[in-house]
């Protein structure tokens, strides 16, 4: 089959991970697979894959008129393409789901992935009334719909009413250069590391954990914390950490490349995640959690998302001080490698396996 990937945003968000993660796994199962999404300046090298046709579509930063120019951009993608079986629109988004819809006239396959509640974050007003417009229309449109948490399924059946045979659970699987990483040994990593992956834009929390890490540099004069990521409140938060006192204690790398960023984390010891436990947050899949465990990290987060999928392996706090002091007392231990956590990622979370299953479903709409 040959299978057109739309994504109305750039590469530079978890969610751009996983599709392109999809798109890598169904080329890798002998498909032909055209991959479209907007250009970010400053986006990680996601989009090389020989046998992968990628078409960026150039973001002035102006939002309106980057949803009308990416909008006629994956119009003409399609016209391009429109030999493809199936089209698979990543989030309920007019710029790619109007090209999806024609498609459907057209007689091909139309997929929607639903990887978030994504107008949740927008601030009330008009633009929040649209984009909640639009994400609970588009879905009822399409053949088969995507999810990939309970929570997620819940309100895709009950909000935005898709029938039951419409939904289809797709996993968030781990990214392949996760899982052959070399991890170092014990005694070379540096005691006391800590990382933070987050991508910093409006979806962080990140500034909730500055008073517990104040708290706990006191306590562990060695300890430090790597930030990766990129966003629009990187410049806000790195602010927010040298006025809290902690800036030779808190590094920000901003973005790694793809290919470079597993050996990066696993030099690390501990890795935090963190999110507000709002009704939103329920509905993502962290991946951070599955690329800490991959790399054989600790794994110290907030009871939010998805974290019940890992609980033998993590350490689950329900407040931030407790999550601080689970930190506190693992810094305090010999450091060990977290081998159960990592052979459970290898065993359910690889995508190819994912894509079997995935494959089955689509080849009975």
């Amino acid at each position: 089959m040959k299978f057109l990937l739309v994504s109305p945003f750039t590469g530079a968000s978890g969610s751009a991970i996983r599709f392109w993660n999809i798109a890598q796994a169904l080329r890798e199962k002998g498909h032909r697979v055209v991959y479209a999404d907007r250009r970010a300046k400053k986006a990680p090298s996601l989009h090389f894959c020989e046998g992968v046709a990628y078409y960026g579509c150039p973001a002035c930063g102006v939002l309106l008129l980057d949803i009308v120019f990416s909008f006629l951009f994956y119009s003409t993608i399609f016209i391009r393409h429109v030999d493809c079986d199936v089209f698979y629109a990543l989030k309920p988004a007019p710029n790619n789901c109007i090209p999806a819809l024609a498609a459907r006239l057209f007689g091909k396959r139309v997929i929607l992935d639903v990887d978030d509640l994504d107008y949740a974050y927008l601030a009330g007003g008009a633009g929040r009334v649209v984009s909640r417009f639009f994400f609970n229309l588009f879905p009822r449109m399409f053949h088969l719909v995507t999810y990939h948490t309970p929570a997620l399924h819940d309100y895709l059946a009950e909000s935005a009413h898709v029938p039951e045979r419409r939904l289809y659970y797709l996993a968030q699987g781990v990214s392949p250069v996760f899982l052959p990483v070399q991890r170092p040994s014990v005694s070379s990593r540096a005691p006391g590391e800590l990382i933070y992956l987050a991508t910093l834009g409006i979806t962080s929390d990140f500034d909730d954990l500055l008073p517990g890490l104040q708290k706990l540099f006191v306590r562990h004069p060695a300890a430090s914390m790597s930030v990766v990521g990129d966003g629009c409140r990187k410049a806000e938060f790195e602010r927010s950490v040298a006025g809290a006192g902690i800036g030779e204690r808190v590094r920000f790398f901003g973005t790694i490349e793809h290919a470079d960023l597993p050996r990066f984390v696993a030099a690390h010891r501990i890795g935090i995640n963190y999110m507000r436990p709002v009704p939103v947050n329920r509905c993502r899949a962290i991946l951070k959690i599955r690329e800490y465990l991959a790399c054989g990290l600790e794994v110290v987060c907030n009871e939010a998302g998805d974290v019940d999928l890992f609980r033998d392996f993590i350490h689950i706090e329900q407040t931030i001080d407790a999550l601080f002091e689970t930190v506190s007392v693992l810094l305090s231990k010999p450091h060990r490698m977290n081998d159960a956590g990592r052979a459970f990622i290898e065993l359910y979370y690889r995508w190819p396996g994912i894509i079997d299953a995935f494959l089955k479903r689509i080849g009975a709409l």
